[in-house]
């Protein structure tokens, strides 16, 4: 939420800054000092055309893009469900995967084994995907830090108990 608050801020300077060229752009082409109507160079044209699509850009790769990619690991997440899944729903409910269909999943819930149908598009996150990944990142990190100490290289938190 943070980082969408800070590309929607830099997306909205960004506008704003192309939108002040542009009115200098348009300011200095208007003021004719001979007082006849002379035709916008190509230099011009460029000169106030350039701050826009500058700005276009800018919005597209703050804004549009990351959100389409996270749309694409989410629809992604949603057609990986398998039985036997942990899975959350967008309402909040928690529940076993026990079927999959093509456009929806059933789910077992609480202490009394209930069963509910739920669209695929209200999978909100998959917990047994979420913390299988968790758990081979902390291996990764073991790995690695294993490899480090195997090395000869202190880690990280020894260095700044030396230096102290």
């Amino acid at each position: 939420m943070n980082l969408m608050k800070k590309s929607l801020t830099a997306a909205y300077a960004a506008a704003v800054s192309a939108a002040a060229l542009c009115m200098t752009a348009f300011a200095e082409s208007g003021a004719s000092t001979t007082g006849t109507a002379s035709t916008p160079s190509t230099a011009q044209l460029v000169g106030s055309i350039l701050p826009w699509i500058i700005g276009l850009l800018l919005l597209y790769l703050l804004l549009m893009r990351p959100q389409q990619k996270r749309e694409k690991e989410a629809q992604a997440m949603r057609e990986n469900v398998r039985v036997g899944d942990e899975i959350c729903t967008a309402g909040g409910i928690v529940g076993i995967v026990l079927k999959v269909n093509d456009d929806s999943v059933v789910i077992e819930t609480g202490g009394e084994r209930n069963k509910i149908r739920v669209k695929k598009w209200a999978i909100h996150e998959n917990i047994t995907q979420a913390e299988e990944a968790a758990a081979k990142e902390k291996e990764r990190k073991a790995a690695r830090q294993q490899g480090i100490t195997a090395a000869g290289i202190a880690p990280d938190k020894d260095k700044k108990k030396k230096g102290e």
